[in-house]
C-alpha cells in the first residue's frame, strides 16, 4: 500500500521569503543564480582649498557611500599646476579647476571636458591693511598676486583695471599660490592680492589685509572654477559620473539652504575637515554678504564661458578655444536635480 504523500501549501508571500532566504543561504541570487557585487569604480577628484570647490567635500561627506558606480576620492592639491599635471598625467580622474586655465590646457591638448560649473562669484581683491589703494587707478605700479598667470583672477583683474583707464600692463602680476597669499601681503612682498575666498576673508579676520572689492561686484554672476573629467572616465564610466554630478548639483543647493537656514552651521565644519580651514573664516566667506560666493546654478552654459573667454582674450592671456568641443553639458541636462 503506497502511502500518502504530504502536500504542504504556501502562499505567494510565504514562496518568496522562504525562496529568497534559501538562495541567501548558498550565496545565489533570487533567480537562483550566484549573485554578483559590482565593485564601484574609484576616481580621485584633484581640488585646492578653497571655497570654489566646497560642493565636492559636502557632496563626498553627504553622499559618496549611496553611490552604486563610483566612489570619489577627494584629492588635495596646493597649486593648480600639480593639479593639471595630475589630470593630464591619468593620476586623478577629475578636477576642479580654474575656467580659463582648464581652456587653456585643453587647447594644449589635454583630453578632457567641462561637464560642470563649480560656482558662481567667490572671489575678492585684498590689500593691506594701512593701504591707501581704494580705487582701480591706485594699483598703477603696484605688485598683485594671482593664482596663476592663465588664471579667472588675472582676467577680473584686468577687467577691474580697466575701469580705472588701466590695464594688465600697469601692475605687475605674480603667481603665488592660494595659501601663501596671505603671508605673502602680511610680509610685504605683495601689495594686493586677487584670489578665491575664504583667503581673502581669512586676511581680513585676520587684519592682515582689508577688502578692496568682492568679484561679483567687477563681472556680476560670473563663473571662475568649473568640473573637468578626463575623457576616457567619461566614456568608461558615465553611470558613475552621471551619479557625482546629481550630487554636486544637489549640495549646491543644500550648501544655499544652510546659508539661510542656519547661517553655514552644517557646511562650515565640512568645509574645515576637506579644507583646512577655521569654521568663523568659512563662516565669514558665505555669509558676508550671503551671495559672495553661490551655488544654486550649477548649468554649465556656453554664454558664461564664452564671457571669461572673452576678458581672458582682451586680457591677452591665452588664445581663442572652441567651446562646443569643450563642453559637455549632457550629464547636467541628465541629471534628475537641476
Amino acid at each position: 500500500m503506497k502511502r500518502k504523500k504530504k502536500v504542504i501549501l504556501m502562499n505567494r508571500r510565504e514562496f518568496l521569503l522562504k525562496t529568497a532566504a534559501g538562495c541567501a543561504a548558498f550565496g545565489l541570487g533570487t533567480l537562483g543564480f550566484p549573485a554578483i557585487v559590482f565593485p564601484k569604480t574609484q576616481m580621485k577628484v584633484g581640488y585646492i582649498p578653497i571655497l570654489d570647490h566646497l560642493t565636492l567635500p559636502v557632496s563626498h561627506a553627504r553622499d559618496n557611500n549611496s553611490f552604486k558606480n563610483i566612489d570619489i576620492e577627494p584629492k588635495l592639491f596646493k597649486r593648480w599646476d600639480d593639479v593639471a599635471g595630475a589630470l593630464q598625467a591619468g593620476a586623478i580622474g577629475a578636477a576642479f579647476l580654474l575656467s580659463n586655465f582648464a581652456m587653456d590646457i585643453f587647447n594644449k591638448g589635454a583630453d578632457i571636458k567641462t561637464i560642470l560649473i563649480g560656482h558662481r562669484h567667490g572671489s575678492g581683491i585684498a590689500v593691506r591693511k594701512d593701504s591707501k589703494i581704494n580705487s582701480p587707478s591706485d594699483l598703477r605700479g603696484k605688485t598683485i598676486a594671482t593664482p596663476a598667470r592663465i588664471s579667472t583672477h588675472t582676467a577680473l583683474l584686468d577687467t577691474y583695471l580697466r575701469g580705472g583707464g588701466l590695464s594688465l600692463s600697469d601692475v605687475t602680476t605674480t603667481p603665488v599660490a592660494p595659501p601663501d597669499m596671505v603671508k605673502a601681503l602680511e610680509a610685504g612682498g605683495i601689495d594686493a592680492f586677487i584670489v578665491a575666498e575664504p583667503w581673502v576673508a581669512k586676511a581680513v579676520i585676520e587684519r592682515t589685509g582689508r577688502l578692496l572689492i568682492l568679484s561679483k561686484d567687477i563681472a556680476p554672476n560670473h563663473i571662475c572654477c568649473i568640473v573637468v573629467v578626463r575623457n576616457d572616465v567619461l566614456k568608461t564610466n558615465s553611470e558613475g559620473i552621471q551619479e557625482w554630478i546629481d550630487s554636486l548639483i544637489k549640495s549646491g543647493r543644500f550648501i544655499e539652504k544652510d546659508k539661510v537656514d542656519n547661517r553655514s552651521r552644517n557646511v562650515a565644519p565640512i568645509a574645515s575637515k576637506y579644507m583646512g580651514h577655521s569654521e568663523t573664516v568659512v563662516t565669514e566667506a558665505l555669509q558676508n554678504p550671503n551671495d559672495r560666493i553661490t551655488y544654486s546654478d550649477l548649468n554649465p552654459r556656453k554664454a558664461d564661458y564664452q564671457t571669461i573667454l572673452n576678458m581672458s582674450l582682451r586680457a591677452k592671456l591665452m588664445t581663442n578655444v572652441d567651446l562646443n568641443s569643450f563642453i559637455d553639458s549632457s550629464f547636467y541636462q541628465g541629471s534628475r536635480q537641476k
